[in-house]
């Protein structure tokens, strides 16, 4: 009996931006390139240590989702969680879902080895895993782009133009 598997190659384009600016420019662009859309995150830090519980950390994070909606031109999943090493990351896009996916009430992503092991699951080598998460405790913003290779080719060209 054959099985039916999905042969398109999925490869994955990490990037870090220091400015919020440079990263929404890098999203747009790559939202304009007339291909089939690819599945686009961003992974990174609330800039304090603490876990929002009250009325204003809760507008943050409503105006923070609102933001990205508006940079997506749709609705996107998003979500934040607390880690004890970053402090309270934000998650927008694609991988949403795995980096909020419950596990004895809380999310994979705030658990010790949860973004390291989220994306060593996806395959990125343990160099550029390590490398990008040293750039997000430092308080950079992670784009993380998903597509078939052709295409992840295409867009790092445009990324390497922004840079």
């Amino acid at each position: 009996m054959k099985t039916r598997v999905n042969k398109a190659v999925h490869n994955i384009i990490l990037r870090d931006y220091e400015h919020l600016k440079m990263l929404r420019k890098a999203i747009e662009m790559i939202l304009e390139v007339d291909m089939e859309k690819p599945q686009i995150s961003v992974l990174g830090k609330l800039g304090n240590n603490h876990v929002a519980h009250g009325k204003k950390d809760l507008a943050q994070e409503l105006e923070l989702n609102a933001f990205w909606n508006k940079v997506f031109k749709k609705e996107v999943n998003f979500g934040v969680f607390h880690h004890t090493e970053f402090g309270t990351l934000f998650i927008v896009g694609a991988l949403a879902s795995q980096f909020l996916f419950d596990i004895s009430g809380r999310p994979l992503g705030s658990m010790s080895a949860g973004p390291y092991g989220i994306l060593r699951g996806l395959g990125i080598t343990e160099d550029k895993v390590n490398f990008y998460l040293k750039a997000l405790k430092k308080g950079h913003l992670i784009l993380l782009v998903r597509h078939t290779l052709p295409q992840i080719q295409l867009i790092e060209e445009k990324l390497d133009k922004l840079s």
